[in-house]
């Protein structure tokens, strides 16, 4: 490969936004609906219930990153025949994983449910019901990874963006009924949330192996050497993954043991704030991924590290567009969105935004790192970095530290990772720390000084309300955009953009 596909790169990008604008406008209104309909209790329960499962499937999470490198890095060397066998491993593997998970789940992950978690009483049979829901959706998640990690390394984003609005609004026609439910709402509505992930999964199988090449099972597939370099790249990123998950499904378990279905309610809250931001961008990241993994693929060292600073820095602005006006307002928008807002779900909203711009920082960097397959010591280190979070929040929190304190650690421990893998790129991909200085960290510093001066005079000079809100946009879209342009693309990626512009409007014309 010897360039990078940035018209592949933007159409994918249009097609992930396109579905994640409209999918975070309906599911920001589908959560107001869930909260008022199960209660504040019952939304904590269920978030709680669902991180339990979610630190279970981190070996999941571990093949699912080996299974869409090895498929992209096959395509990447136009290797067909090798596809299809790295594809029926893969499923072989996750059908393994698949019965851990669910041996894991049915012993301990029962008894710390019903044992160790704040549940009162009279729910705790709705969270039983709700547990083995999820258990059903997690077992199904795993064995279809290989079939949506094809989609992904195939770059066919159009399918991820339709199926993805057509579960967004069939959710949303669930919620309208759930509401009018007479029965136990929270058990029901953790069966209609498996039912919706079955029927998507059928029709994610159904389309890989009827348009995509190398996607049909081969039962009799058996690569010895194969398997074994999974494993072993699984095992390293499992120490990583794992990691990840007692950060984030962690602090989950803290909250609920030092405030209750209340904090998780919070946080669950916070969650899907982020989640709607954060789609923002990942539909680019998503687009962007498998053009890291080809070019190193495809022995273009030097076109990864330019995309990885390329995505890195076009990450964060488009994220911090939408994050600023956001933390700057969020009460005033918590206030319009939700009925009944949670006890802290407006710092644990700020402190979670504040997280995931950091994380847009790390998404390229651990793509291109993966890439390589050369990543024990790289898992080791982060990892390391990761696990410290969840025991110094545990300490602080006994100390008598404020609730949001897992929250905060995590946002150190982030910057912290982030810097242990520069060093790591500068190593295994020869990106230069000053380059990368130079050309993202300086900009997004300047970018986001600006930014929060413009906020801080707009909250300075109006009073809480529609106004202000409206003013926030205005000033936070004309800010960031201009700083980002002036000073945070160099002069050939601002003539890249005034190029797109003007074939844009060249079509408008003839049209």
């Amino acid at each position: 490969m010897s360039s990078i596909d940035n018209r592949r790169i933007a159409k994918n990008t249009i097609y992930l936004y396109v579905r994640t604008f409209i999918s975070m406008i309906v599911s920001l209104y589908t959560s107001r609906i869930i909260l008022e309909a199960l209660g504040i209790v019952d939304f904590g329960v269920f978030n709680v219930v669902g991180g339990v499962i979610g630190m279970m499937t981190f070996l999941n999470g571990s093949m699912s990153v080996a299974t869409q490198r090895y498929l992209t890095y096959e395509l990447g060397r136009e290797d067909t025949g090798n596809f299809n066998k790295v594809f029926s491993m893969a499923v072989n593997i996750h059908l393994a994983i698949a019965f851990i998970v669910v041996i894991l789940a049915e012993t301990a992950g029962l008894w710390f449910v019903n044992n160790k978690l704040v549940i009162p009483a009279d729910r705790l049979f709705a969270a039983n019901c709700v547990y083995q829901a999820t258990i059903l959706s997690a077992t199904l998640g795993i064995i279809q990874t290989p079939y949506n990690a094809s989609i992904i390394s195939h770059e066919r984003m159009y399918i991820y963006a339709w199926i993805g609005l057509g579960e967004t609004f069939v959710k949303l026609g669930l919620v309208m009924l759930l509401a009018h439910y007479g029965g136990d709402r929270l058990a029901m509505w953790a069966f209609w949330i498996f039912t919706v992930q079955l029927v998507i999964s059928i029709y994610y199988r159904y389309y890989c192996i009827h348009y995509l090449p190398g996607c049909r099972y081969n039962r009799g597939c058996w690569d010895r050497n194969l398997f074994r370099q999974m494993l072993k790249f699984t095992g390293w990123n499992m120490f990583g993954t794992a990691a990840w998950a007692l950060k984030d499904q962690g602090a989950s378990v803290l909250l609920n043991l030092f405030g209750g279905p209340v904090a998780n309610a919070a946080r669950g809250v916070a969650g899907q704030v982020n989640g709607a931001v954060r789609g923002l961008i990942s539909g680019f990241q998503t687009a962007v991924n498998p053009q890291l993994t080809k070019t190193y693929a495809g022995g273009e060292s030097t076109l990864t590290c330019r995309l990885l600073c390329q995505s890195s820095k076009i990450s964060f602005f488009l994220m911090f567009l939408i994050a600023l006006p956001l933390c700057a307002e969020i009460d005033f928008v918590l206030n319009l969105w939700l009925i009944d807002v949670p006890k802290y779900a407006g710092i644990f909203s700020i402190l979670v935004i504040l997280d995931s711009l950091f994380d847009t920082l790390a998404g390229p960097m651990i793509t291109a790192l993966l890439a390589t397959g050369n990543i024990k010591w790289y898992q080791i280190v982060v990892g390391c970095i990761l696990l410290l979070n969840i025991p110094c929040a545990y300490i602080w929190l006994r100390l008598g530290g404020p609730i949001e304190t897992p929250l905060i650690v995590s946002i150190i421990f982030m910057i912290a990772g982030n810097i242990s893998r520069l060093f790591f790129c500068r190593n295994m991909l020869g990106l230069s720390l000053r380059e990368y200085f130079k050309e993202v960290v300086l900009p997004i510093m300047i970018v986001f000084t600006f930014g929060v001066i413009s906020m801080a005079i707009v909250n300075h000079f109006m009073e809480d309300g529609w106004l202000r809100l409206f003013t926030s946009i205005i000033v936070s879209i004309t800010v960031i955009f201009g700083m980002a342009y002036t000073f945070g693309l160099k002069h050939s990626e601002r003539k890249a953009i005034n190029d797109i512009a003007r074939k844009g409007l060249l079509k408008l014309r003839i049209a």
